[in-house]
């Protein structure tokens, strides 16, 4: 459903806040002369105060840097926030309550909210007060967390009694639902123990996770038992207000200090602890990505608040591998991005520890380009480095990677950078950098002029599109968290005149543009690139049946790449070679995009195809579902229950490990008898 903030509601926002008081209580001495204030501008460094705020007007300009606006702007500015969210912001804050006149799930995501400041509240009571909280209270002093960041950060506790957080919720009046919809309990697997709930975070030490603005909206849980088997950490669920791709963990606490700080420089690292303890050593810029890759959405939310970035990444091989990975997407998004070089075998946490707060300065201010960086990891990883082919590997990598960079001068001053570095003439690399973009503009180009080509018919055959209060239109066929790319449109042929004959075959009226489902060309971009391994082929052919695939183009492409596996023929070449100009540009654009899959995720291609497959599975299901008439309610939970064990089997396997580590189980254990049965009762 669109939502949208009237005007007038605007103006009443705007009316209502003093903006003297407001930019006053963003730490700006603003003194009285005449029928304005006067103060140093918070936008740049400035010893004499140019920054003027007028009170009657509810403006205020700097005649330094000529920064100037009113309420929004300046919420905008130095918090980083979209128009909508600076009026959100300024609105609660003067009592003005929007939400619930324009989004009918406001409701629903306050009282997540709520539950999950009180849950927090009670994490940290636990963490202080209880016996059983001694391990966790033992493994924070062993870590040398004082206790104001301790408190700073809200750490807590989650006992490991299986019913406490039933009994909590019960006592503060949130439902079972609610709980399973927060992703802090597991429903009950078992028909015929319908109370049997499941503690997702029993037993862990617990850091919430914060938005931007400041509320809690997940939880992060770290494991105390050294014999367990699952994962060290164990984040929440997605949810209507937690989304991992948009999450920056401390990012509440690093926005102000980096529209504050001379560069505006943020630091990333790896994980919770290191930022903690960049905070704690008053490095207040630290964020990190919350338990996934950094992407591209996490460097355009960070670019509100940043000018620039430092990695601070582990020194080991993976550290090296996620660092050079993040500042690809960093320069993608016109960031500068440098990196900093750990000793061997530290990372932020242990370095500060044992080095002081002074040691990682120093290294943060020494960061070397990440082409410098990359450069060096290469060539420490090559047996061999300056043989010829060490030098086309780490000479292409780096072309790419600058390559990959948006901003025209920036990328020019790496290319110079990486010439001097790799010993070779800068007309040489230019070269190959120039091959580089220009492939890279054409392919660009030929999904501009599709997109084109389509346009008009896709306007005319389609209904218009709804759009939220953020402009993005709200038809998604997938439901996913990823955008597609209009270059996959499949638009279907217009019927035939019916004025002068009938028509032998009725014709379907024009239907609304489809784009291909992100799961299904996420599964055809993983096969081009993970082609030929016995293992995933053997999966997709026992477990992926075409019935699944919903999109015309992937659905031709997979059969044939199912065919191709079976005879070990040329379909797929075929299937390119005859293509109509719609699927050949939807293969140019899967052959285009040339990072594999596995890269940014770092599973092995076995796991990220069941990981794919699983998903196509419960898209499958949940299509099968909404077919249901409201007359079939058995049915209608019968396939509820078969999604949920899909989803949850992450969850359940982690349980099982638990509760017997000599027999650990994954989630592909739990997953494969489901979709097994689903074969046949799902075809």
């Amino acid at each position: 459903m669109s939502s949208r903030v009237t005007e007038r509601t605007i103006e009443e926002v705007k009316a209502r806040v003093d903006i003297v008081e407001l930019i006053g209580s963003r730490g700006v001495t603003l003194k009285r002369t005449g029928s304005s204030f006067k103060g140093c501008c918070p936008f740049h460094q400035e010893k004499t105060p140019s920054f003027h705020v007028n009170p009657e007007r509810q403006f205020y300009h700097c005649f330094g840097c000529q920064e100037h606006g009113d309420a929004f702007t300046f919420i905008m500015k130095q918090e980083g926030l979209t128009f909508m969210e600076a009026v959100r912001a300024l609105a609660e804050k003067v009592g003005i309550n929007i939400d619930s006149t324009v989004d009918p799930e406001a409701e629903n995501r306050n009282r997540l909210y709520a539950l999950h400041i009180e849950l927090t509240a009670f994490y940290q009571r636990c963490l202080k007060q209880t016996a059983a909280a001694a391990v966790a209270r033992n493994y924070l002093e062993s870590r040398d967390l004082p206790p104001d960041i301790i408190e700073r950060f809200a750490i807590g506790y989650a006992p490991t009694r299986r019913d406490t957080l039933i009994r909590w919720a019960t006592k503060n009046n949130f439902t079972m639902e609610e709980m399973v919809h927060a992703g802090l309990l597991i429903p009950p697997q078992n028909e015929q123990q319908q109370n049997d709930y499941y503690d997702r975070f029993r037993g862990r030490l617990m850091f919430p996770i914060s938005d931007a603005q400041g509320r809690i909206i997940a939880f992060s849980g770290r494991i105390l038992d050294p014999k367990a088997h699952p994962a060290k950490y164990l984040n929440s669920p997605e949810t209507p207000i937690f989304r991992k791709s948009s999450t920056l963990f401390g990012l509440d606490k690093a926005r102000a200090p980096l529209v504050k700080h001379p560069r505006r420089e943020a630091v990333i690292c790896e994980g919770q602890i290191d930022v903690i303890r960049c905070h704690a050593a008053g490095i207040t810029t630290a964020v990190a990505s919350q338990g996934t890759a950094f992407t591209r959405e996490h460097a355009d939310i960070l670019k509100r608040y940043a000018d620039t970035v430092v990695l601070f990444f582990d020194a080991d091989d993976a550290g090296r591998t996620a660092a050079v990975r993040t500042g690809i997407t960093i320069l993608e998004a016109g960031l500068p991005v440098r990196v900093a070089t750990l000793p061997p075998g530290e990372d932020p946490d242990s370095l500060i520890r044992t080095s002081g707060a002074d040691a990682a300065r120093t290294l943060i201010d020494q960061a070397g380009s990440v082409v410098a960086f990359q450069i060096a990891t290469m060539r420490h990883a090559e047996e061999r480095p300056d043989d010829l082919d060490a030098f086309s590997r780490i000479s292409r990598a780096v072309a790419e990677t600058i390559v990959a960079c948006s901003v025209p001068l920036l990328r020019v001053r790496l290319q110079q950078e990486a010439a001097e570095l790799l010993n070779v003439p800068e007309d040489l690399l230019s070269n190959e950098i120039s091959t580089l973009l220009q492939q890279k503009e054409e392919a660009a180009k030929r999904a501009a002029s599709y997109a084109r080509d389509t346009a008009s018919a896709a306007i005319s055959a389609a209904p218009a599109t709804t759009v939220d209060d953020d402009g993005a239109p709200l038809y998604d066929p997938f439901g996913g968290d990823d955008t597609d790319t209009n270059d996959d449109i499949y638009i279907p042929a217009l019927p035939p005149s019916t004025e002068d004959h009938q028509p032998t075959e009725i014709t379907p009226p024009p239907a609304k543009p489809l784009l291909a489902p992100t799961a299904e060309r996420a599964l055809i971009e993983f096969l081009f690139h993970h082609d030929n391994i016995p293992e995933v082929t053997t999966l997709l052919q026992n477990f992926l049946p075409p019935t699944l695939i919903t999109h015309p183009h992937v659905l031709k492409t997979y059969t044939a790449w199912l065919n191709n596996s079976h005879t070990n023929g040329n379909e797929l070449t075929e299937l390119y070679s005859n293509a109509d100009k719609s699927l050949q540009t939807f293969l140019n654009s899967i052959i285009a995009h040339h990072r594999p899959l596995t890269e940014h995720d770092e599973l092995s291609p076995l796991d990220a195809a069941r990981d794919m497959v699983t998903r196509l599975w419960i898209d499958h299901l949940q299509r099968k579902r909404a077919a249901l008439s409201d007359t079939d309610p058995i049915q209608r939970l019968t396939i509820t229950r078969e999604i949920k064990s899909l989803q949850e089997a992450p969850s359940e396997a982690d349980r099982r490990s638990r509760e017997n580590p000599l027999e650990p189980v994954t989630a592909w254990d739990l997953r494969q008898p489901l979709i097994q049965a689903a074969l046949t009762s799902h075809p």
